[in-house]
């Protein structure tokens, strides 16, 4: 299959063969882009030319932070605030229209129906598109395909994009617990400073000692 890459969209591909996977974290009220390329066939592609996370009006461009990386990987990532990521370059270029709000209790992304970006004219630019949002936020409602955990899935099958949507709702401020085990990373830290503290106690208090009977 012929890839025929746009400069503005190619940036969140991650190319594996006929495949693509869109990466999103909504982490502590940003909105983090996050996608690494290794497809070796258009790897100079993505390390010689700029990406936008932001296109809005003639002027206001935001490129992305690019690391290219020893092993022939080049890591594309943008974090966004809510007023930004209504701008982004992504749900522009992807859906005919969108959604992102900011409500009371509540964050909203919905998109329209149609994934636009993987279909050029009549040609179809993919044979499925994987959309992946991890969040921290508790999700109140979805219709993503699977849900693990933190981690919500849309799978879009070729013969689907005429009639795929996004759709998420997510309390502003109920997170989940122990989001990539925070809460156990963080016990283990208090504890062994607990420890040392402990410790450090002991050997002061045996050389008080000693020192007293001399």
């Amino acid at each position: 299959m012929k890839f025929r890459f746009l400069l503005f969209i190619s940036f969140f591909l991650v190319l594996t063969g006929c495949s693509a996977t869109y990466n999103l974290e909504i982490k502590n009220k940003d909105f983090i882009e996050n996608v690494s390329i290794t497809d070796d066939n258009s790897l100079d592609y993505f390390k010689n030319n700029k990406f936008y996370a932001i296109m809005d009006g003639a002027s206001n461009f935001k490129e992305y932070n690019k690391k290219v990386e020893k092993d022939s990987k080049v890591k594309f990532k943008y974090s966004y605030k809510i007023n930004d990521y209504r701008k982004a370059t992504v749900l522009k270029t992807c859906f005919r229209a969108y959604s992102v709000i900011d409500e009371k209790d509540y964050y909203l992304l919905s998109t329209s129906t149609g994934i636009k970006c993987a279909k050029e004219e009549d040609a179809v630019l993919l044979d499925d598109l994987k959309i992946v949002i991890k969040t921290n936020h508790k999700v109140k409602e979805s219709n993503a395909d699977q849900v693990k955990g933190y981690v919500y899935t849309w799978n879009i099958k070729k013969a689907d994009y005429d009639n795929a949507r996004i759709y998420i709702k997510l309390y502003k401020d109920k997170y989940v617990f122990n989001y990539e085990n925070e809460f156990v990373i963080n016990v283990l830290i208090i504890s062994s400073i607990l420890l040392i503290i402990a410790l450090l106690a002991f050997i002061i208090v045996k050389k008080v000692k000693k020192a007293g009977n001399l």
